[in-house]
């Protein structure tokens, strides 16, 4: 048997190759008993080991996080916390439809830590688009928000509230928490589009031959259907051709239940014919 030239008394597996000059007991000649007890005599003798204990000393097997009990200053904790956070601009890049969605800024009371602020959905809330407010969200709100525009299994919901009392106090919220105004919800969209495809045979739309996914482009409710049910509408006034406009995919998308314009304007346009 031929013993490890490396003096460790094994048998030796391996020949001299790439990065080894003589037979081994191990792939490389680092993994070596006798060269890790040489290596561990020659850093005892410099000092460098000279009253430490080792790193995996009463250790089986067990991994300790490399930060377990270190004390961070509160300097570092900040950098950590701004080094963690999302940014508008990463945001928009990854995230277009929720950038489109959702308007952002960072909080102008604390410009170092470009803290993001949004509107409450609640459009009664002070911190509302509505009423010019602004609030911030957890880290899990606007992840959640993302998740639901962006992705595949998203439904468009999980908005941003500043509170509880908002959140229950919005029928958005409300319609997905409550089985009975969701049917009744759904029961008035059926009428809408009854009326929006008797308008269709009778009036003109313009672009609506463009209708489809050969062309891209959708059948779109200026004052929208939700804020119709939400303010007691005629579903006649919102299925009329005058409330009808055709938009491509990614604009309906966008705009979702929001309406374009205003009940006022829409029967002004009725009157006027």
């Amino acid at each position: 048997m031929k013993s490890c030239d490396y003096g460790c008394g094994k048998e030796a597996k391996y020949s001299p190759r790439k990065g080894m000059t003589k037979w081994c007991c191990e792939k490389h000649y680092n993994k070596c008993s006798a060269q890790i007890s040489l290596k561990t005599d020659i850093l005892k003798k410099s000092g460098i080991l000279k009253g430490k204990t080792p790193w995996n000393k009463g250790k089986k097997g067990v991994q300790v996080a490399w930060n377990k009990g270190k004390k961070w200053t509160e300097k570092s904790k900040n950098k950590m916390r701004i080094a963690s956070k999302l940014t508008i601009r990463n945001i928009k890049q990854k995230y277009p439809f929720f950038s489109k969605e959702e308007e952002m800024r960072y909080n102008p009371d604390k410009p170092e830590e470009k803290e993001i602020q949004v509107h409450c959905k609640y459009n009664k809330c002070k911190n509302s688009k509505e009423n010019g407010g602004w609030f911030t969200p957890t880290y899990n709100q606007l992840y959640e928000r993302i998740r639901a525009l962006e992705k595949k299994d998203g439904n468009d919901g999980q908005y941003l509230y500043c509170s509880e009392k908002c959140k229950q106090s919005c029928c958005l919220y409300y319609f997905r928490s409550d089985p009975n105004i969701l049917k009744k919800f759904e029961k008035y969209n059926k009428i809408v589009y009854k009326e929006t495809y008797k308008t269709l045979k009778k009036y003109k739309v313009k672009n609506s031959e463009l209708r489809g996914k050969k062309h891209g482009y959708e059948l779109d409710h200026k004052y929208s259907i939700y804020d119709g049910f939400i303010n007691n509408v005629d579903p006649k006034i919102i299925g009329y051709y005058k409330n009808l406009e055709i938009l491509t995919t990614t604009q309906n998308r966008i705009k979702k239940e929001n309406s374009s314009i205003t009940l006022e304007e829409l029967l002004e346009n009725i009157k006027g014919e």
